[in-house]
């Protein structure tokens, strides 16, 4: 009788789903980050566990309104969300929670159509069920929603250990659900001092990416820096530290030197890295630059079409010859 038997794979026990996240490979979980377009790009949405750092090229790009979106997102599926004020005070309304109001004062009037009762009075779906809600850029978020939100308070003396003590804190006192953090202009010299010294800030990501590792099945971190305030050696520590990188830029008091094939969009959203945990590869992108354009009441992001290769060079005019 042989001593050898066949290899069987060791039944490997599946992490408990949470609220507001979905199942994906190698017993991962995808959280969205609140923009459709975007978990489209990365193949689905955020990975649980990850450091995602906007790099923001030039002032007044739309770095805000990405990490609005991805608080938004945490609150309406009812995630524990930590934001600075600039994305607090502004996070935008659910639009589910304003039909369920329009819903209810329908639902209060009289209805003289059998009909209408059944399709006012349908439960089935609620917004912590969905993946991805839709948010309204030009209206405030409701004030019972955003008391879920804490607040990360900054002190001016120890910055960073105070953030990463306040994020810490957060952690221990929430393990049942998905912690998101979302912070703006981090290593900004009006916050955080000196943006020569680079070493802080550098530590400061690590200490978080160590949360992240500690914490995977259950904490995502989005944060916006401004590298244009930043010296170029530190770009290259920042995308090897980070596990999503991308980079928001915006056209707005440059349009006359925009080229004619971008004149309908405001802004470019460039992917420099994707994220690769226990993974050798990661989603591959048909494009790394989409446009950003920012509708009344959306941010939109979109696939440029640019023009066939030499139909600029043909629309063109020859130049005269004045040689005689």
């Amino acid at each position: 009788m042989s001593s050898f038997r066949r290899a069987t794979s060791a039944s490997v026990p599946s992490p408990v789903q949470l609220r507001g996240t979905k199942a994906f490979i190698n017993n991962q979980s995808l959280i969205s980050s609140g923009l459709r377009e975007m978990d489209t790009l990365l193949g689905g949405g955020l990975l649980l566990g990850s450091l995602s750092v906007i790099e923001s090229s030039c002032f007044g790009s739309y770095c805000a309104d990405v990490l609005r979106y991805f608080a938004a997102e945490g609150l309406a599926s009812q995630h524990v969300v930590a934001a600075d004020s600039v994305v607090m005070d502004s996070l935008p309304l659910e639009l589910s929670i304003a039909q369920k109001q329009v819903k209810a004062q329908m639902q209060s009037s009289k209805l003289t159509i059998a009909w209408q009762y059944e399709k006012y009075n349908d439960t089935n779906t609620t917004s912590s069920s969905r993946f991805c809600h839709s948010f309204d850029l030009s209206k405030a978020m409701a004030t019972e929603m955003k008391k879920a939100c804490h607040e990360i308070t900054y002190n001016p003396s120890m910055v960073y250990r105070d953030v990463y003590c306040q994020i810490l804190a957060l952690i221990n006192a929430n393990t049942d659900s998905v912690v998101r953090i979302a912070l703006s202009d981090v290593g900004a010299p009006v916050i955080y001092g000196d943006v020569t010294e680079v070493r802080p800030l550098l530590q400061f990501l690590r200490a978080i990416k160590g949360l992240l590792h500690l914490h995977r099945t259950r904490l995502v971190c989005m944060m916006s820096v401004p590298l244009y305030l930043l010296p170029n050696a530190a770009v290259a520590q920042i995308r090897h530290i980070s596990d999503y990188d991308f980079e928001v830029s915006s056209f707005l008091g440059d349009m006359q030197q925009v080229p004619a094939e971008l004149q309908e969009f405001t802004g470019l959203f460039c992917v420099h890295k994707l994220a690769r945990m226990h993974s050798l590869t990661c989603h591959s992108l048909d494009q790394v630059k989409l446009g950003i354009k920012r509708e009344r009441r959306k941010l939109k992001l979109e696939h440029l079409h640019l023009p066939p290769e030499g139909s600029r060079s043909q629309k063109q005019e020859k130049p005269i010859d004045l040689s005689f």
